[in-house]
């Protein structure tokens, strides 16, 4: 038997920054060097099994990007879009952050909101489940994504203390981005 090892890598630029993105696999061929062709068809389906992980890893981090995106003033898609004179979106501050949704204080940070999607992964609830979850910790309707820092903060709390401990995740985490 022949032994494979494919490699390949990307660079993800945006904004001036780069990402890097690799993998390598190492495989065996079945086939022998008697038949060329057949070694090449597996080696291409050892690359193309690569390029497929590599791409969903750098989908995973663009995703991944999406969500931190919100924090630098983007506004949400679901709503209306304001603009100052100059036609760009104002500034979030302290003092403006999530009034239109009753709420007093900063939007919770992109950590706080990863750390939150990620405990509720954990804990085995749907998107849908963790906001029902949040609307019962919070006591109104609030989505993942509209909590201030310290609703987020309060609920990371409470989800922290319900959660199973056997993976490590101590409630020392459970202070993310206060």
């Amino acid at each position: 038997m022949l032994r494979v090892n494919v490699g390949l890598s990307r660079k993800v630029s945006k904004d001036y920054n780069s990402t890097g993105f690799s993998i390598n696999l190492d495989g065996e061929i079945t086939s022998t060097v008697s038949d060329p062709e057949a070694v090449i068809e597996e080696v291409k389906q050892l690359y193309d099994l690569a390029e497929e992980a590599l791409d969903r890893e750098i989908e995973r981090h663009r995703s991944d990007s999406a969500i931190a995106s919100r924090d630098e003033g983007t506004p949400p898609s679901n709503t209306t879009r304001q603009t100052n004179d100059n036609g760009h979106p104002p500034e979030r501050s302290a003092a403006n952050g999530h009034q239109a949704n009753g709420h007093n204080g900063e939007v919770a940070t992109n950590k706080q909101v990863q750390y939150l999607l990620n405990l509720g992964k954990r804990q085995g609830l749907t998107t849908k489940q963790l906001e029902s979850r949040i609307e019962q910790l919070t006591g109104k309707k609030v989505g993942v994504y509209e909590l201030s820092k310290r609703e987020a903060g309060d609920v990371i709390d409470a989800l922290s203390q319900a959660a199973p401990t056997g993976n490590g995740a101590g409630h020392s985490r459970s202070r993310v981005g206060r």
